[in-house]
């Protein structure tokens, strides 16, 4: 296979993309390397279980003088796909350790349903309007997943403020729910430099993933609020290089989030006069609305754009929700101003 194009050395980390077959290009997985001396290899994030995948990490490693038998330690910022996906063998490849957070289980089951979630879940989405058809349509790229995704159990769960032992390069677990709800950043105080998985990325706004609970007794996370809590957690932190899961180095992490915060006010004020100009919505009708040309083909992730600003909406005392026929409706109670939502 020929070298990877994007292959590139920061002092002891190696960025090595591998391509996802998705709409969203390569996923950059990075090795620590080891100190002088010692023989500790240390992987963030995997790639797609795609056989050209396995094929790219191992050339990006050989470039560096190491194989994928030579990992020691896998690191997970979550656990989608593109993560996760090669987990299983590369651990059997290596005999590495596999850390990540505890809430992994849940992307794992949400990418490998039991029928048992399915039913639930399509309850849910008639609650925001889809019928089973549009349902179906939303999760059709499960179809193919056990083809490319083959995660394993965690040999540690990590939590908030976790260190993580590398000789010369210890780094601190940050939970930063939003994307996901077990999404983790990596921090290097002594260096400055973070892995921020999906959290921060370069040219890309993180899609903050609509979150099915996993009974009507448990409450559904706001995953969009809950993603700004996440990025006021990182700023205040002193960072010099950012190395995003997509896309190039990040340099100025404040400006890259105050400008997903102008992006999101936007969208925020144009959903609010499409509830002022048309009434009581379903989410779906909102979505209808905001997205036009798209909201057909790419239901889950507009759907989870649409709900995570009609939370903040609702949540901020912009909008008013109500019920009918179990299908919940929100109207507008008054347009918020710039600037109203984050200061």
């Amino acid at each position: 296979m020929k070298e990877q194009p994007g292959i590139k050395q920061f002092g002891r980390i190696a960025r090595l993309p591998t391509p996802t077959g998705y709409d969203f290009g390569d996923i950059n997985s990075y090795a620590i390397l080891p100190e002088s001396g010692s023989d500790q290899l240390v992987l963030i994030d995997t790639g797609v279980g795609r056989e050209v995948c396995w094929q790219a990490l191992e050339v990006g490693l050989k470039q560096f003088g190491f194989a994928i038998k030579d990992i020691t330690l896998l690191l997970l910022t979550h656990g989608h796909t593109d993560h996760f996906g090669q987990a299983a063998r590369i651990k059997a490849a290596s005999g590495c350790q596999v850390w990540g957070h505890k809430a992994i289980k849940a992307s794992v089951n949400r990418y490998l349903p039991s029928s048992e979630q399915i039913a639930r879940e399509k309850i849910f989405f008639q609650g925001l309007g889809l019928d089973d058809a549009m349902y179906d349509k939303a999760y059709r790229y499960r179809k193919h997943m056990d083809k490319v995704y083959k995660p394993c159990e965690l040999d540690r769960e990590l939590s908030d403020g976790y260190m993580i032992p590398i000789e010369g390069f210890e780094l601190e677990t940050i939970h930063t729910p939003g994307h996901c709800p077990e999404e983790v950043v990596f921090w290097q105080a002594e260096t400055r430099q973070m892995f921020s998985g999906d959290h921060l990325l370069t040219n890309i706004t993180p899609v903050c993933l609509l979150h099915v609970p996993e009974s009507s007794e448990v409450e559904r996370i706001h995953a969009l609020t809950e993603y700004y809590q996440s990025t006021d957690k990182v700023i205040p932190y002193d960072i010099k290089y950012v190395y995003p899961s997509h896309g190039d180095v990040i340099y100025d992490h404040r400006e890259l989030i105050a400008g997903y915060k102008l992006s999101t006010e936007r969208r925020l004020l144009k959903i609010s006069r499409i509830l002022e100009k048309n009434g009581a919505l379903s989410p779906l009708g909102v979505a209808q609305q905001l997205f036009p040309k798209v909201w057909e083909s790419q239901l889950y992730a507009v759907m989870s754009e649409v709900m995570g600003h009609l939370d903040m909406l609702a949540d901020e005392g912009y909008a008013a929700i109500t019920q009918q026929d179990e299908v919940l409706y929100y109207s507008s109670i008054s347009v918020p101003e710039p600037g109203a939502i984050f200061g």
